[in-house]
């Protein structure tokens, strides 16, 4: 039996002057003006606002109440069977409908000469461009309204106000201005809407009634309100890092924790298989039984191979026969979309069988992904520029800035292992020659063949730098002075077999020297390689030659910084 609180109308309903739509074009703002100290407005999220309509359409449908329902809805070109069925589910016999429509929304489509089954539609003005979305509820029994003005580029959490209230004597105002809006801009119409809301007026509230409802607007604004701070959070991760593993483990944390699933799963393509980023959640911290991060990664894979060909979100809703397993739980994706590519997804699973994915849960998804995206390209740019910052545009190669990092790095490292560490110096002979006689192109093409020789002989662990000109320093790593002369030795017959057109063969001479035997500090063996690569150049070219401490290697420093004629005229 429902709880009915008796109320005595203040005043009766009356068609009042036609609204100036110039000045007040929406119910949202002629009821924040004329009710200012009742109606507070809340910012809610488009998608929640829609929800929270659809809890007012509820208890309408859910209690067979025999209602006046008038709605307003924002333009939409196309409407889905399901928002069709629910149209005219609310202008069932007994009820009066109304629906305040655009021109060009597809609601248009259900006029009133269909029966019982729909509702009566109300074209708005041209001149009320006000995308509005309203539902008023007028009944024996209950009274409600719901309003916002809906902003079409505003769509994220957090976008719109909406207002809404239990109170007759707003309910009276909405239906006393939209009275007037029908009488001014559908005047064949006029007399039954008027008629429609002078049968329909509230004599009593339900508290039953209208605490099922607002149970249900605070559970939706709670819900809301942890999907905000997981994006807040998830924003903040993307200012706060540019690390991309933390802001992906970041983001499969809070999503996971918002939505209360049983996995999330996010992955970002690289160039290969291998390269690709993926992060994956539990709700508990752990592989709960029959989920396995495996059987995880294999079901995205396969929702991104089909992304690649069509980004489009799937979704995956559940019914009460599904089974147990990972592949027939519910499951949603939204593809990361980049530069108009799709990168990889963002995958959730929930335990429930019975789960079905909510619009707004579905947003956050999307919200999400939009930022992951933004934080990939912000990581790619900032790998751009540091990668620019660091190494040579011609060759690739470590710059002369980066080389004297990664070789204090290296030596650091050769310290505390005890361990060896060389240094090569490699210099073109008579580079000069071949810029002045084929061309600057083909000197950049041999140094560029140079390093890709590099590439093809070295290891993983070494470095190789681009000091000036054509000079080239390598760093060898738990190199010995015999193991580094056997690399040399190598790379020098692997250079010599290289062919400029319209040139001929090219020759390096190298120069080698090794921590700690012949020089404990970088400076040292820099200058240690240095001389023994003056060495080899003083000893005829394509050769290698490694530093010896015996040697005046003072007066050999000296002397490459002053060559005599003959070598200068071809090193450069």
């Amino acid at each position: 039996m429902p709880i009915l609180f008796r109320l005595v109308p203040r005043r009766a309903i009356t068609v009042p002057p036609a609204p100036n739509h110039s000045k007040m074009s929406s119910l949202y703002k002629a009821l924040v003006a004329q009710h200012a100290r009742q109606l507070r407005p809340v910012r809610c999220a488009y998608s929640t606002i829609t929800q929270l309509h659809r809890y007012f359409e509820d208890v309408v449908l859910e209690n067979n109440l025999n209602a006046l329902v008038i709605e307003g809805l924002p333009l939409s070109a196309r409407r889905n069977v399901r928002e069709n069925a629910r149209v005219r589910q609310l202008a069932q016999p007994g009820r009066r409908a109304f629906f305040f429509v655009r021109h060009g929304d597809a609601l248009n489509e259900l006029v009133g000469h269909e029966g019982g089954g729909a509702p009566l539609i109300l074209r708005q003005a041209e001149d009320n461009r006000a995308n509005e979305h309203f539902l008023v509820i007028a009944d024996a029994r209950f009274s409600a309204l719901l309003t916002t003005v809906h902003e079409t580029t505003n769509d994220a959490v957090g976008g719109d106000e909406v207002i809404w209230t239990f109170e007759p004597d707003v309910v009276y105002s909405a239906l006393e201005y939209l009275m007037a809006r029908v009488s001014a801009e559908h005047p064949y119409q006029a007399t039954a809407f008027g008629s429609a809301v002078r049968t329909s007026m509230p004599k009593a509230t339900s508290l039953q009634l209208t605490l099922s409802v607002t149970t249900k607007l605070a559970h939706l604004l709670q819900e809301q309100a942890g999907r905000e701070i997981a994006v807040n959070r998830i924003a903040t991760a993307i200012r706060e890092s540019l690390e991309l593993g933390v802001i992906l483990q970041k983001t499969v944390d809070e999503v996971g924790t918002a939505l209360k699933v049983l996995s999330c799963a996010l992955r970002v393509e690289g160039e290969t298989k291998e390269q690709a980023l993926t992060y994956v959640y539990f709700n508990d911290g752990s592989e709960p039984d029959g989920l396995h991060r495996e059987s995880i990664t294999e079901t995205l894979d396969l929702h991104c191979q089909r992304l690649r060909d069509r980004p489009e979100v799937i979704v995956q809703d559940g019914s009460d026969e599904s089974g147990s397993s990972a592949e027939r739980l519910p499951t949603a994706v939204v593809p990361l979309i980049l530069h108009e590519r799709a990168i990889g997804a963002l995958q959730v699973t929930v335990a429930d069988p019975a789960r079905v994915w909510n619009e707004n849960e579905i947003l956050l998804l999307r919200t999400v992904a939009d930022q992951v995206a933004v934080a990939v390209n912000h990581a790619e740019l900032f790998a751009k520029i540091q990668q620019q910052a660091l190494t040579d545009a011609l060759t690739g190669c470590y710059n002369r800035r980066s080389f004297e990092m990664q070789l204090d790095k290296d030596l650091q490292m050769a310290r505390r292992l005890h361990q060896p560490l060389s240094l090569l110096m490699l210099d073109l002979d008579r580079f000069k020659q071949l810029n002045d006689s084929v061309g600057h192109d083909a000197g950049d093409d041999a140094l560029r063949r140079l390093t890709a020789c590099f590439r093809q002989e070295l290891r993983g662990v070494d470095s190789a730098a681009r000091f000036g000109g054509d000079e080239f320093a390598l760093i060898l790593p738990q190199a010995s002075a015999e193991g580094s002369l056997i690399v040399a030795e190598r790379l020098r017959a692997r250079i010599e077999q290289i062919e400029i057109p319209g040139y001929g063969n090219i020759t390096a001479s190298i120069g080698i020297a090794t921590f700690p035997s012949q020089a404990s500090a970088r400076a040292e063996l820099v200058s240690a390689a240095d001389a023994a690569l003056y060495s080899a150049k003083r000893a005829g070219r394509n050769r290698v030659c490694v530093f010896d401490t015996t040697s005046d290697a003072l007066e050999l420093i000296r002397s490459h910084r002053n060559p005599p004629a003959d070598i200068a005229e071809h090193t450069m």
